[in-house]
């Protein structure tokens, strides 16, 4: 088996917490360099990771002749550009979530994708849970029957990220909590349902917390080293959406870093045949035998590592060509529904068509 060489562009949380030590336990798979602006940060990374090649000019990794495979882990407005760089330098590309901003840039990644004729994967660890991966099976043994309601959320207490930092600046981040932790929930739910033509979109935001907002410990306080945050905080704190779909199927996501409310991370679907909730307290089915109503508690694997799991997908698709099972239109919708919940909730909730995005 050959050895995919890895370069990491971006040292900070997701890099160190997420994609470095998945790499290290992904048999082979070789970080050899990494690249970041923060020189402080950068060599501490590598120290701490053992990666060889140091770079504080992303290109310049980029020019190694001998990486195979590039992980995009930096703030989210330099994602179109990096992957795009990447993908043109000849390297597979994993970018972190959100892929994109808005659904435009989605597309202009997936079509550098396609010309490079590499492999490109959004980070979208959520999708190789235990739980989803279950509950996919259940649902394209077609268990389920149709699924026309889906709700869930990523609901947090107190806990906004690297307050002042680029997570809360929006001419970095794109916005707050939804581009944040309400994607991954969204991507999700969008992903078990099947992927429908998303038509339509309404949203709300709000920043409650502006004034009394609390740091909530990510990044994680070890992984900023060298970072100076420069106090902008003009993304909101909560969010919501509602989706209709060409199928008359539809979506409700929620997503806050603050609030007074019960913390929870939450799914729920509602099929013809059956239906499930996972959450906190585990995975549920709720469905119908001989008459009688049955819940089912599937066996849930909760030792899976998703970033590790995330990865040797990917590696298996390099070395096999096939498709990863990010598939390009999903992380388009996914972008322009994001996209879309802003518009709307600037608008005062007005409706916002997909097909004017």
């Amino acid at each position: 088996m050959k050895t995919l060489r890895v370069g990491v562009i971006g040292a900070g949380g997701i890099a160190q917490h997420g994609h470095l030590p998945a790499y290290q336990k992904t048999p082979g798979m070789e970080v050899v360099a990494i690249a970041d602006i923060n020189e402080k940060k950068l060599a501490y990374v590598a120290d701490k990771f053992s990666i060889p090649r140091t770079f504080t000019d992303y290109h310049e990794l980029l020019g190694q002749d001998d990486i195979d495979l590039v992980s995009v882990c930096t703030p989210n407005y330099l994602h179109r550009e990096m992957s795009i760089n990447a993908l043109k330098a000849g390297k597979h590309v994993l970018c972190e979530k959100p892929v994109a901003v808005k659904g435009e840039d989605a597309k202009d990644i997936m079509a550098a994708a396609e010309a490079s004729g590499k492999i490109f994967m959004g980070a979208f660890c959520q999708r190789f849970g235990g739980a989803s991966q279950v509950l996919k099976r259940f649902i394209e043994d077609g268990k389920f029957g149709d699924i026309y309601y889906v709700k869930g959320g990523y609901i947090r207490r107190r806990g906004i990220p690297g307050l002042g930092g680029w997570f809360t600046t929006k001419a970095k981040s794109g916005g707050g909590c939804m581009l944040d932790i309400g994607v991954h929930a969204l991507d999700r739910m969008y992903w078990l349902m099947g992927a429908p033509e998303p038509v339509a979109v309404s949203g709300t935001t709000f920043q409650a917390f502006k004034d009394n907002a609390i740091d909530g410990g990510w990044p994680p306080l070890d992984s900023r080293v060298g970072d100076v945050f420069p106090g902008i905080n003009d993304v909101e704190d909560m969010a919501s959406g509602y989706v209709r779909f060409a199928n008359g199927a539809t979506l409700l996501i929620e997503a806050s870093w603050a609030g007074n409310c019960e913390p929870t991370s939450y799914t729920q679907l509602f099929g013809t045949k059956a239906g499930a909730l996972e959450d906190s307290r585990g995975l549920t089915i709720y469905g119908e035998e001989a008459g009688s109503l049955l819940d089912i508690q599937p066996q849930v694997d909760t030792r899976i590592d998703t970033f590790q799991a995330e990865i040797a997908h990917l590696a298996d698709c390099i070395r096999s060509g096939k498709r990863p099972l990010t598939k390009p239109q999903e992380i388009i919708n996914v972008a322009k529904i994001i996209e879309a919940i802003y518009k709307s909730a600037e608008s005062g909730g007005k409706q916002i068509l997909i097909a004017d995005l």
